[in-house]
């Protein structure tokens, strides 16, 4: 089905610091007349936007990248691309380094009941339709660095004190990983159970308590499964179930 994305060479784009990745390879997608194969990484974000629009810290000490990867368009299953991107992440980190990680549903990668690091991704229209797979890890940022909010719920290596891993090797193996998922498997056509296993088996979510809002309804229930569609499913008070696919999550 990606036959014709022969060429998977891509262009590698790195920056000291710049307003968001993502949007610096939404750029080039736009002006692009032919599907684009590029990595863009920064070791800070002035503008780095995280899930529902959020700013996303994205202090000096982190490596923030975006990875294009351009779709036929009929993909059944393509918000999966974000628990993929986590799965992807957190497998690397563990080769890479021996830590690890969990997966807060839907696009948090988390250590020691901490957030290590976010996911966004973002499709594009243009030429060619594009899904942008964003992420940032927090490597050697230290407490000092973070506002006095968020060093409850933030960590990284360095607070961690453990040794952090080789930049370049760290995005291409995410990306391997991702090409591997995307291209080779086709999981945005046909999600494998295999993959949704491993999926859970890292999820920091399941088991846990949320409250869930939508707009203004606001339920509260448990976490008991991550679907093949890469919804939630949550346990209600009343018995039922329900699988919730956006919204604000809080545990």
């Amino acid at each position: 089905m990606y036959e014709r994305f022969t060429v998977r060479e891509r262009k590698v784009i790195v920056l000291h610091n710049t307003g968001s990745t993502n949007n610096d390879i939404k750029t080039m997608i736009q002006n692009a007349n032919e599907p684009v194969f590029a990595v863009i990484s920064a070791r800070s974000q002035t503008g780095g936007r995280g899930r529902l629009g959020r700013y996303f810290f994205s202090p000096e000490g982190g490596l923030y990248f975006s990875v294009s990867f351009p779709l036929i368009g009929d993909e059944k299953n393509i918000p999966f691309i974000t628990l993929l991107a986590g799965l992807a992440t957190a497998e690397a980190l563990e080769e890479l380094t021996g830590v690890k990680t969990q997966l807060k549903w839907p696009n948090d990668i988390y250590f020691n009941g901490k957030k290590l690091g976010g996911i966004l991704c973002e499709l594009v229209s243009g030429k060619q339709l594009t899904a942008i797979v964003g992420i940032g890890i927090n490597l050697t940022v230290g407490k000092e660095e973070i506002p006095p909010e968020l060093l409850s719920i933030m960590t990284s290596f360095t607070i961690e004190e453990i040794a952090t891993p080789d930049e370049s090797a760290l995005i291409k193996r995410i990306t391997e990983k991702l090409d591997k998922y995307i291209y080779e498997k086709g999981e945005l056509y046909d999600v494998k159970d295999i993959t949704v296993e491993a999926i859970c088996k890292r999820s920091y979510s399941i088991g846990k308590k949320v409250k869930y809002t939508v707009g203004d309804t606001v339920c509260e229930g448990i976490i008991t499964n991550i679907t093949k569609t890469g919804a939630a499913e949550i346990a209600l008070p009343d018995g039922t179930a329900k699988e919730i696919f956006c919204g604000e999550i809080t545990q």
